[in-house]
């Protein structure tokens, strides 16, 4: 008796849970039952009570439907608040207490459950943090530290960015790396809603390498950028504008002179399970002498762990035309990080 009346509360609960539980039908037949997060681009982004949160390709859902509430912003910038939804072949259908049925096309739907800036509400919060460390005993003694973080505030119409680098090496006891960079930027959006494209703005940088007999380059600057491309499956935006360079050196003489800079990001989910390759790449040329151009591009994949934390591969080459006598211009840097983001 006891052994059939849990089993019967069991049964209850289950069928409660699915009862009140958002449904993903797949275009393969399976089923998905859990709680839409959000929609964006091509991806939605679905918890499940056993294999967690989901990022899946709009393409493999052949059905969608929620019994909680979500929001719902179109590409025209209408909301539609606290709807329960129905979609499935390009159409949706979104149901709400007391209001009248909206019937929309799937393409026409920007986002479902958009963050609160992205509906002009203050600023978003975004950021990671990584560490690079080895620690060597024994036939050589050798410690090595390197650390990057990156964070960035962001409305409809600005951006806030901030980003730090450094790394600290040391071989028997002597320093053999110490340098670090930093880095602050602002963006001024010139669309108000949806995503915009293009934006202005301008950018300080700071850097010191104690083995390039670099003691602080300045470099500071307006610039104009786009957002080229936008989704998951590709993103890509580029910066270009003009500079003013000051260098200051331990030895060699003083430098100061203006130039261009550009810059270029890209990232994609293309592999898919939270996995997301990189590229960042800047330059500068030097008006006065063309030849001392300085060249940096990092390649790197990132991969999830879990409660935030990742794992990623990167490469970093670095060029200095400019470097002074006696000091290698190119520079390669290979590192396997442990990270945070959020």
């Amino acid at each position: 008796m006891r052994v059939n009346t849990i089993l019967t509360l069991l049964t209850l609960m289950a069928f409660t849970a699915n009862a009140s539980a958002d449904e993903l039908i797949m275009k393969n037949g399976s089923r998905l039952v859990g709680t839409l997060v959000s929609a964006e681009a091509d991806v939605v982004t679905f918890e499940t009570p056993l294999a967690g949160t989901l990022a899946i390709k709009q393409e493999n859902i052949e059905r969608m439907v929620t019994t909680s509430a979500v929001t719902i912003q179109m590409d025209d910038g209408q909301v539609f608040h606290n709807r329960t939804i129905d979609e499935s072949e390009g159409q949706l259908i979104a149901t709400g207490e007391g209001e009248p049925d909206a019937v929309v096309t799937t393409g026409d739907i920007n986002m479902i459950n958009p963050e609160p800036w992205k509906l002009g509400n203050g600023y978003g919060w975004t950021g990671d943090v990584s560490a690079a460390l080895e620690s060597e005993r024994g036939n050589s003694d050798t410690d090595e530290l390197d650390v990057a973080a990156k964070t960035a505030w962001r409305s409809l119409v600005d951006r806030y960015t901030i980003r730090y680098a450094q790394e600290l090496d040391k071989n028997e006891g002597t320093k053999t790396t110490d340098n670090w960079n930093a880095r602050f930027q602002y963006d001024r959006f010139q669309a108000s809603t949806g995503n915009p494209t293009n934006y202005w703005g301008g950018k300080v940088w700071f850097e010191y390498d104690k083995f390039l007999d670099l003691d602080l380059r300045t470099t500071v600057g307006p610039h104009i950028g786009r957002q080229f491309v936008d989704r998951s499956i590709f993103n890509l935006r580029g910066e270009l504008g003009p500079v003013y360079v000051d260098e200051r050196f331990d030895v060699a003489e003083d430098d100061d002179y203006f130039g261009a800079l550009w810059l270029f990001e890209a990232t994609s989910d293309i592999i898919g399970f939270g996995t997301t390759l990189y590229m960042e790449h800047d330059g500068i040329l030097n008006f006065d002498e063309t030849s001392n151009l300085i060249l940096n591009t990092r390649l790197g994949i990132k991969m999830p762990l879990i409660f935030g934390l990742q794992t990623s591969f990167e490469a970093l080459w670095e060029y200095d035309g400019g470097a002074v006598e006696g000091i290698d211009e190119w520079d390669e840097t290979y590192n396997f990080r442990i990270g945070y983001a959020w």
